[in-house]
Order: C-alpha cells, then sequence, then structure tokens
C-alpha cells in the first residue's frame, strides 16, 4: 500500500513537472514570439532611419549646389552692378581732371530731382523711368584731352554719367554752362555734345537740348548716357550772337569748378 502510494505521488508529482516544462516552452516561444517582433520593429525602424538619413543627404547636396549657383549668381550681380562704376574710378583717362564724384539713388515709383549744385549738375526722374534701385553715378570732370567739333569751346564741366540698369524711359539733366545768354539769338550758339569713354575723347553734337535766356543751365532729355557736356560756337554768322556770347570771370569759373573731396555719396532732392 505504501509503495502505490508513493508511486501515485511520483506520478501526480511527474505531471506537474509537466504541466510546469510545458507552460515553460509556452512561454518560451512567446519570448521568441516577442523578440522576433522588436528585431522588426528595430529593423524597420534602422530601415527608416537609413532612408530619412538618405533624404536629408539628398537635401543638404541640393542646397550645397543651390547656395553655389546663387554665390555665383551674386558674384555676377556683383560685376555688372560695379561696372558702370567703371567710368568713375582709376581707369579714367590719365589727362582727366576729376573734381568730384556723386551716386544718386533712384527707385522709379515716384517723379524725383537731385541737386549737385556745386558742380552745376540737376537730374530728374519720371515716375516709371527706372527700375527699383537704379544708380546714376556721374563724375565731374574739370579738363582733359577732349577733342570739340571744330569752331567750338567747351563752356561747362564735362559729366561722366553711367547708369547701374538700363533705363525704361529717358531722364532729363541740367548741366551748368559759363556764358551769360542775353539774347535768344546766344541761345542757339550752345550745344550738348557727347562722345563714348574711350580715346581719343571726339565730342559730337546732341540733337536735341534747350537752353534759355538768362538761365544758366542747359537741359537734356536722354534715355543712354556717356560723357557729356556743353560748347559754345564761337562763329556761326550771326554777328550779334556771337558778339554777345560772354563768359564769366574767372572767380566765377572757380565757383563752378570747385574742388570736391567728398568722394561718392548719395543724391538729395
Amino acid at each position: 500500500m505504501d509503495q502505490n502510494k508513493e508511486l501515485q505521488e511520483l506520478k501526480s508529482e511527474l505531471n506537474q513537472a509537466n504541466s510546469l516544462l510545458q507552460e515553460a516552452h509556452k512561454r518560451i516561444k512567446e519570448l521568441e514570439k516577442d523578440l522576433d517582433e522588436e528585431k522588426q520593429k528595430s529593423s524597420s525602424i534602422m530601415k527608416q532611419s537609413l532612408r530619412e538619413k538618405e533624404e536629408l543627404l539628398v537635401k543638404i547636396s541640393a542646397l550645397k549646389q543651390e547656395q553655389g549657383q546663387h554665390k555665383v549668381k551674386d558674384c555676377q550681380d556683383a560685376s555688372v552692378q560695379f561696372d558702370y562704376l567703371i567710368p568713375h574710378s582709376d581707369s579714367l583717362d590719365s589727362s582727366f581732371i576729376t573734381v568730384g564724384s556723386k551716386l544718386f539713388h533712384l527707385q522709379g515709383d515716384t517723379h524725383r530731382s537731385f541737386q549737385w549744385e556745386k558742380y552745376g549738375f540737376r537730374l530728374h526722374c519720371p515716375e516709371g523711368a527706372v527700375s527699383k534701385d537704379t544708380e546714376v553715378a556721374v563724375t565731374a570732370i574739370a579738363g582733359g584731352n577732349f577733342i570739340v567739333p571744330k569752331g567750338t569751346m567747351l563752356v561747362s564741366a564735362v559729366y561722366a554719367i553711367s547708369v547701374s540698369k538700363p533705363l525704361l524711359q529717358p531722364l532729363v539733366i541740367e548741366m551748368q554752362h559759363c556764358v551769360d545768354l542775353r539774347y535768344e539769338g546766344q541761345t542757339r550758339c550752345l550745344k550738348f555734345v557727347e562722345t563714348p569713354m574711350k580715346y581719343p575723347y571726339q565730342f559730337i553734337p546732341i540733337e536735341g537740348g534747350s537752353f534759355r535766356v538768362g538761365n544758366r543751365y542747359g537741359s537734356l532729355t536722354a534715355i543712354k548716357f556717356c560723357l557729356n557736356a556743353i560748347v559754345a560756337e564761337m562763329s556761326n554768322g550771326d554777328r550779334d550772337s556771337s558778339k554777345n556770347l560772354e563768359t564769366p570771370s574767372e572767380d566765377s569759373k572757380h565757383d563752378v569748378m570747385e574742388t570736391d573731396t567728398s568722394g561718392v555719396d548719395g543724391g538729395h532732392q
């Protein structure tokens, strides 16, 4: 009887052990399944991270390329912007006596007028004549190796005028001359002239331009500029005109051509 009882107890313990073993196997399977899922999740996260990293590298590369293109464009824009200032730098002919330079800032959204009375220059910009942030650079030249039309003489400073952007409409410039215009006939003795900014600097007359009795400024409407000046015809067959063609004293000329040491600055209204 005792042996049977012990045998029954052993069987019971064995069944319990088998049950625990089955539970352990079941738990192991669940853990293995969880581990596989975690591996898959980790693999998916790694793949996603790699994709995001690759996309980020592509974006960085594109941004660097775009930035490089902007730098090239900025350099090109800068070179274009400074081209119009070249005539007002040391590249001017060594014979030129440069007395002052000025930079006028134009917006184009409204009519603007600028005065540079110290060197006898005025600029009028009609509304819509220029695009935004256009600049006009002007250098006043008191003398140099210029060739004027036969039978004429310079009666104004020479102005080197250039524009940073193409004009949409003509601008109006006024230049001071040193002729005392007392009669209407004398106004026909004055002419605007121009020459390219290159040797031999030979001036030719410009069509248009106006001069008025009692006014020391001549007015010219133009859409392109270079080296501009005013000349007086010393012999045109009009005796009354040439007889009364008077120029001011040396002191007055000095007032017009007073040396400027301020350099390039902005225009003022």
